[in-house]
């Protein structure tokens, strides 16, 4: 599995390391193939993201699908909360800005056999600005 995060979802996510203050919220795209195409990010808390109600508002009201949720720049261990059914086969997507303000991505896939775990992934390519912009 391939996780591409597009223009400005990236833009988005580099602003906000800009400012190396935590924030968590949901990856929002498409599924195509093998690969998960993430074209917009929604900032929520993270008990607000946590509630099915949210998750099924969101992609409503958005017209996509939640691909998973992402957290930068934030303290460790709440990613344990994300081993439920509501985010079976969604990514968990850990980032961390850099001094240089890059972002460094760690990512995981729920999974489900006897119990909830998280796979590795083995691919993000975070998509970057074309040198005429």
């Amino acid at each position: 599995m391939a996780v591409i995060v597009l223009k400005e979802a990236l833009k988005e996510l580099i602003l906000r390391g800009k400012w190396k203050k935590p924030a968590h919220g949901y990856l929002l795209g498409q599924r195509v193939g093998q690969s998960l195409f993430i074209d917009r990010i929604l900032i929520l808390s993270w008990p607000q993201l946590l509630r099915t109600s949210t998750l099924l508002e969101v992609e409503k009201n958005q017209r996509r699908e939640v691909l998973g949720v992402f957290s930068l720049n934030s303290r460790r261990g709440q990613s344990s909360q994300l081993l439920k059914p509501l985010f079976l086969e969604k990514i968990y997507l850990n980032l961390q800005a850099t001094p240089k303000n890059e972002l460094k991505p760690l990512g995981r896939v729920v999974k489900f056999n006897r119990r909830f775990y998280f796979e590795p992934l083995k691919r993000i390519i975070l998509e970057m600005e074309a040198a005429d912009e």
